[in-house]
């Protein structure tokens, strides 16, 4: 659609900017009907603006996926500081997608170039959901070798199913809503849109932005990171504390695998795209034109994505409402000891060979981590303080429950027994607060809304005199008397790890050994041209049940 906005004439005077644009909104209004009539929806149309005496042209479909790669940074809407173009956005906008909670959720993807081994395996995977109400963005990350059973493409890890749907189906868009259909299958969460870009786009998008600012946990040493599009390795090494990362070694951060884990690799990747984020919405970025087209150039040869036109100019407007301190940054794994450890490693030999994750116990607990995750991200923002405590007899109650809990990311700080093992009713107890003037205010933690879904319980703020002698609710937000109605009821969660062989895979020694505390090169991402005797040529993927890919 040839969608056009008037010339803005040079530059107006201050006081007459406000009614330049509202004449601009109520144009716009007495045509749009006759201009959707005409044209699709879906057509990518450009616009022109002239900014500071020039002219660039943006390719709005692909500005989506800007949007969203830069976690709904206010660059795009701010690059024009001298017009409000929020109002602009709300008129000419369609409504987003939402589920029934009012979320609206995207599936970002990360793939390999084209050329590159293993180009189209779905290496990254992040699902990122929007709350407009609160303001709150939660980004979690799906680890590439969950095993995935599915009747049409076989069975195989997570992040080979755009390639194989790909494949099968003959375009990228079905490979696309493929992945998407497993991911809502996997996490019980609606997906509405998706995006993907490939490691040119991100190497170049960090580089269009003059790189990025990020603080490395811990020393990170790789001898077996891949060459290029070679057969060859190189040595990838970046010291702990902060560092400035261009757009080549960003990528290696956010890729290296080797002397690490995957959960970490996920942390280093959500850093990064959190740092970029950060990068966008400095001035020196958004005022930049030079910088912001070398971006949308980078976008329209690297990002697909399936959100519309005017989707994003909905997204365009409420972009400056998200704040970083607001994101949230979630991971599903196989540590039982950590927040989102509901995964599990199998014996190799049951499933062809490969390393693969699946949940520990039932799918229902993954589905419900999910749950929590997306759809109630206040819980995690309040961060409430809790106590658990055993009121019956069953032994290890409190001890389980507080696992589980920390599972879910609860912040459990005490546990232990009841002032007695004879209660049958599960109880939560937290304190009444006042205002200045004594008045009752509703202080009622917003983790309730969720413990309720895992453990069913009656609420009291009379907190029992015992408890308060104790001094718990001092540093404690939330009390949980477990009770026979729980603790002997079908719902009790057991823990699904008890029980489970334990799997501890062969350690691999690459030729020429490798310390972390080993001298540092120069320059991050140093190359050697040796490679490691013991270490195998990565597989192309496959639809067959005995592939084994591996790709960083």
């Amino acid at each position: 659609m040839n969608f056009k906005i008037k010339k803005i004439n040079n530059k107006p005077e201050p006081e007459k900017k406000q009614k330049h644009i509202t004449d601009k909104i109520d144009d716009h209004k007495d045509h749009k009907k006759h201009e959707e009539e005409k044209i699709p929806s879906s057509t990518l149309e450009e616009l022109q603006i002239k900014h500071s005496g020039k002219k660039f042209k943006i390719s709005l479909g692909l500005s989506a996926s800007l949007i969203i790669i830069l976690i709904l940074t206010v660059g795009i809407v701010k690059a024009m500081s001298s017009i409000d173009f929020k109002v602009f956005l709300k008129v000419a906008g369609d409504d987003l997608q939402k589920d029934a909670y009012g979320h609206t959720n995207f599936l970002l993807l990360g793939t390999g170039n084209k050329g590159h081994e293993g180009a189209d395996l779905t290496d990254t995977i992040m699902v990122a959901s929007l709350d407009d109400e609160d303001k709150l963005v939660t980004l979690t990350s799906i680890p590439r070798d969950i095993f995935i059973k599915d009747a049409a493409l076989g069975s195989q890890k997570i992040n080979q199913i755009y390639y194989s749907a790909k494949k099968k189906y003959g375009n990228s868009t079905q490979g696309l809503d493929a992945i998407k259909n497993e991911i809502e299958k996997f996490t019980g969460v609606q997906i509405h849109y998706w995006i993907k870009i490939n490691f040119d786009g991100f190497r170049d998008l960090v580089n269009a932005l003059g790189g990025v600012d990020v603080t490395v946990k811990k020393n990170l040493y790789d001898p077996l990171y891949p060459k290029g599009e070679t057969k060859g390795y190189e040595v990838f090494s970046l010291a702990a504390g902060p560092q400035h990362l261009d757009g080549d070694t960003a990528l290696k951060y956010a890729r290296s695998r080797e002397t690490t884990s995957d959960f970490d690799r996920a942390d280093r990747q959500q850093q990064v795209i959190n740092a970029i984020k950060e990068k966008a919405v400095k001035t020196e970025t958004i005022l930049n034109q030079d910088r912001i087209s070398k971006i949308l150039d980078t976008l329209k040869e690297n990002v697909e994505t399936n959100i519309s036109t005017k989707e994003l100019f909905t997204l365009g407007s409420i972009a400056g409402e998200y704040s970083t301190d607001k994101i949230q940054h979630r991971f599903i794994h196989n540590d039982p000891s950590k927040c989102g450890g509901f995964l599990y490693n199998p014996p190799t030999a049951l499933y062809y060979g490969m390393y693969v994750l699946i949940p520990a116990g039932k799918m229902d607990l993954v589905h419900k981590y999910m749950d929590l995750s997306f759809n109630y991200p206040q819980v995690g923002a309040e961060n409430s303080k809790i106590q658990v405590l055993n009121g019956t007899k069953r032994g290890g109650a409190a001890v389980e429950t507080k696992q589980i809990l920390r599972r879910f990311c609860f912040n459990v700080t005490k546990f232990g027994n009841a002032s007695n093992k004879n209660f049958t009713e599960t109880t939560y107890y937290y304190q009444q607060k006042t205002d200045k003037d004594g008045k009752k205010v509703n202080s009622r933690p917003k983790a309730l809304d969720f413990l309720q879904k895992l453990i069913p319980g009656k609420e009291s703020t009379e907190i029992p005199d015992e408890y308060l002698k104790a001094g718990y609710p001092q540093n404690t937000d939330i009390i949980i008397e477990l009770g026979t109605d729980y603790t002997n009821s079908p719902n009790y969660i057991v823990d699904p790890f008890l029980g489970l062989p334990v799997y501890t895979p062969k350690a691999t020694t690459p030729a020429t050994p490798a310390t972390p505390g080993a001298k540092t090169p120069a320059k991050p991402g140093a190359t050697t041209t040796t490679k490691p005797a013991t270490t195998a040529k990565p597989a192309t993927p496959s639809t067959s049940n005995k592939s084994s890919t591996k790709s960083k």
